[in-house]
Formats: structure tokens, C-alpha cells, sequence
């Protein structure tokens, strides 16, 4: 079989109010050019500290400051949280965890945590496990004694353990740890969103009542856990 070369080749380059982005793919002798849709103008985004993230259209602009997320500063769309330091809390959850769910004992990679975030639980350390797809979606808000009590799984991570010991007392200082902080101190998106419904008195928007069912996000039917999973 001929071998042919193959050379890639992205060209970006910036523009007023967005990003266009080339890319040119050869193989042998034909040339493949793609471009994005320039039409679509994009805002710049930064974070706390200024460091700049990928842009976004102006529709999630809007949703950002109609949620309380980000505030509009001479066009930049600046964040009212920090979504860099959940990638640091991951690395260092991954680095102690390794790649194995805590749940279920099988292969995972995904960052879960015990005291769900809808609940009030920190991106930390002491609240963060590892966790595989299976496990992390099906239990959705779930609390940790009735994810266990739908598995029968048996966990011994010393993080899942702890909280067990006494869950009331974990779930009632997640909520005191949520009235203190400020939304600089979220860690993601969806801790933000929790926040912000918190201080606004209408958290049982964002943590509806757990389902009697384990149920998958990746199914709009949402089926039963043994239905769709076999971790």
C-alpha cells in the first residue's frame, strides 16, 4: 500500500469581537480546507484573575448575567467564579484515587462528589472521589446512603466512610460552608448556579428531591440503573 504524507495545518487568527480558525488538512496531493463560521461574532471571557478562557457567543453572555455568573466589563465577559481551580482539585483527587472508582471498585476517571454539589458539597479534597460514568451519573443527586442502599456496592474509600459516620452532620455543615462563602470560592459553573439559588432563597430549583430510582442522563426516558449500567 502507498504511504502518502500527511500534513496538518491550523491557522488562527483573531478578529473583532471573535476568533476565525483554518484548517488545512494534505494528503499526497489533496488539499482539504475547513473554516468556521466567521458570521458568529464571540466575546471575549476571563476569569478572577484575568486569565483569559475560550470565547463564548453573545447568547451565553446573556444567560451568565441574567444567572448572576459573570459581569460584562468594557466587552469581556468576566467570571464571578473560578473555574481553573476544579482542574486543580481534579489532578490532585486523581493523583490520590488513582483510576478507580470508589463506589463500585471498577475502572473510573470522572470526579464525583459525595455530598453532591446541588446539596451544597465543596469541590475539595475531603469531599471529591474518583468515579466511573456508571456511578457518577446514574446517582445524580442522589446522598450517599441511598445511592448504597439502591447497589448494595461497598465502599471503602476513607473520604465516602467519614461522611457515612454521620451524614446528617456533613450535609449540615456543607450547608453552613454554603451561607459563608462567597461565589468567588465556587469552584465551577454548577457551584455558582448553586449559590446564587441559595442566597435567593429558590436552592429547590437547582436541588429537586433525589429520585426513588437510580436514573441515567444520557437517556431522556430515564431508566432504572441495573437497566442501563452494569458497573
Amino acid at each position: 500500500m502507498p504511504r502518502f504524507p500527511l500534513s496538518k495545518t491550523w491557522v488562527c487568527s483573531h478578529q473583532q469581537n471573535g476568533y476565525n480558525k483554518e484548517k488545512s488538512d494534505k494528503v499526497g496531493s489533496v488539499l482539504i480546507e475547513v473554516e468556521t463560521d466567521a458570521s458568529v461574532d464571540l466575546v471575549p471571557v476571563v476569569d478572577l484573575r484575568g486569565r483569559p478562557l475560550s470565547p463564548c457567543t453573545q447568547e451565553k453572555v446573556e444567560q451568565n448575567l441574567r444567572d448572576g455568573l459573570a459581569h460584562l466589563q468594557d466587552g469581556v465577559l468576566h467570571l464571578n467564579y473560578r473555574p481553573m481551580a476544579y482542574r486543580a482539585v481534579y489532578r490532585a483527587v486523581r493523583k490520590r484515587d488513582g483510576l478507580r472508582c470508589a463506589w463500585c471498585h471498577g475502572v473510573g476517571s470522572t470526579l464525583e462528589h459525595v455530598i453532591p454539589v446541588c446539596w451544597g458539597g465543596l469541590t475539595t479534597l475531603s469531599n471529591c472521589v474518583i468515579a466511573c460514568r456508571a456511578c457518577n451519573h446514574s446517582r445524580n443527586n442522589a446522598l450517599p446512603d441511598q445511592f448504597l442502599a439502591w447497589t448494595g456496592f461497598r465502599p471503602t474509600h476513607p473520604v465516602i466512610l467519614r461522611i457515612l459516620k454521620d451524614q446528617d452532620k456533613a450535609l449540615q455543615q456543607a450547608q453552613d460552608a454554603l451561607a459563608r462563602k462567597s461565589i468567588t470560592a465556587c469552584t465551577s459553573k454548577e457551584e455558582a448556579q448553586v449559590w446564587v439559588a441559595f442566597q435567593s432563597s429558590q436552592l429547590d430549583r437547582v436541588r429537586p428531591a433525589p429520585p426513588s430510582l437510580p436514573q441515567s442522563r444520557f437517556k431522556p426516558d430515564a431508566k432504572p440503573f441495573f437497566d442501563i449500567f452494569l458497573p
